[in-house]
């Protein structure tokens, strides 16, 4: 044992200030707090504890105000051991002493205090808020849009986080990739994409799979996938990805084509086309593809088949791979947001006959609102979507039917 129950609390209780206080994502927060700690041999059990207090914030600062008494920083930070660190830490004796000391101050007993969920159940978004822990915001979006069983579903399943792995066939053949990672990991084959393969449990953690580590097998979310999907590249074709950056998508759309289409993937900031040349260098798609950097409301180029733009957005749809999404889900930005979505998606229509436009959000205003107000027609490109809110256009993917982050995809073409 490197490190006391008091000190991981005084790290979670810090990496819970920085998210709530400064905004940070989790990894930068963690990162912020951890170069100011003593060294440690590893701090794998104070990320996985500290991201596990993130994605319970809610809950546990309202039972940290019944417990407690108070919702500072430390009290959730404690709370966290008395009802979380069991599921975590395989020191039972050391859960149990620590726990033991924070109960003797507490002023309910654990069970009374998560027995007060229930004086919340009148007020369904703040009770949904509260129990699934998500910045209310979230719950009242949903809840606008869906109905309200099917909104504790998301937010129950967005509790969980899925490792979606994908077979680059430019480097190996699925054969291949599943007998490398079987070696290291137990994985199962998605039942209809059968290059897309969720890790159900590793020997090592995912970055150091051999598969991965060679570039055989990449992880990237499903959602990601099913927005190229949609696009269908085809060999021959002509392809534009735009706000490209990092380049995992485009990479997917050479792999989908065989190597065979002419792709040009278009991103604004230079030090992001940067790595985007050395991602899909590394990934054997980087001859396939030319990079330029320009922004992309504004490229003018010559005539595509079609184009891919995963526009910049609120990302308010990803708390299942980013805890601190919960708590900071930005949704106060998504008219700004909306406003550049317009642009980039009317460029995108001058560009290429037709658009997959797809937003990691779960804002309309992101989403199907965007996409109407568009001189076009939209549509639901891939059968494996569930309906996009409302009856409007394209689809949507979530947590509780597809294992993965919530996106709005559509098919989108000019009006003639």
């Amino acid at each position: 044992m490197t490190w006391t129950a008091d000190e991981l609390v005084a790290f979670i209780a810090r990496v819970l200030y920085e998210v709530t206080k400064n905004g940070l994502t989790l990894d930068y927060a963690f990162q912020k707090v951890k170069q100011r700690w003593r060294r440690l041999d590893s701090f794998k059990v104070f990320y996985d504890a500290s991201f596990d207090a993130v994605r319970h914030y809610y809950l546990l600062r309202h039972l940290a105000s019944a417990l407690l008494g108070s919702t500072s920083a430390k009290a959730v930070a404690r709370t966290w051991f008395v009802y979380r660190a069991d599921k975590l830490l395989y020191n039972r004796d050391l859960v149990e002493r620590y726990r033991r000391r924070v109960l003797k101050r507490a002023r309910a007993r654990p069970e009374e205090a998560l027995a007060s969920l229930e004086t919340l159940r009148g007020d369904l978004p703040r009770y949904l808020s509260v129990k699934y822990s998500y910045h209310p915001a979230i719950v009242e979006t949903l809840l606008a849009n869906l109905p309200p069983e099917e909104v504790e579903r998301i937010l129950d399943a967005g509790n969980n986080t899925w490792i979606w792995l994908r077979v680059n066939t430019l480097k190996t053949d699925v054969d291949k990739a599943l007998k490398m990672l079987e070696r290291e990991a137990e994985v199962e084959p998605h039942p209809r994409i059968p290059f897309a393969l969720l890790l159900k449990k590793a020997k090592r953690p995912v970055q150091y799979l051999t598969a991965v580590r060679t570039f055989a097998a990449v992880p990237q979310d499903l959602a990601s996938i099913y927005a190229v999907l949609s696009l269908d590249p085809a060999p021959g074709e002509k392809i534009l990805d735009l706000a490209a950056a990092p380049g995992m998508k485009t990479s997917l759309i050479v792999q989908l084509a065989e190597g065979r289409a002419k792709v040009v993937a278009a991103d604004f900031s230079a030090k992001r086309v940067a790595r985007m040349k050395h991602l899909l260098k590394a990934l054997g798609a980087g001859d396939a593809v030319e990079v330029v950097r320009a922004d992309s409301r504004r490229l003018k180029t010559r005539r595509f088949d079609k184009a891919l733009l995963d526009a910049p957005c609120t990302s308010s749809g990803a708390f299942t791979k980013e805890p601190a999404v919960k708590i900071y889900p930005r949704v106060e930005e998504a008219p700004r947001y909306g406003t550049l979505q317009r642009e980039l998606l009317a460029n995108a229509l001058s560009l290429a006959e037709k658009v997959v436009y797809a937003v990691c959000s779960i804002m309309p205003q992101e989403g199907e609102e965007v996409v109407a107000s568009a001189p076009a027609k939209a549509e639901k490109p891939h059968p494996d979507l569930a309906p996009a809110y409302r009856g409007g256009p394209g689809g949507r993917t979530f947590p509780h039917i597809h294992k993965s982050e919530a996106f709005y995809i559509a098919l989108v073409q000019k009006n003639l």
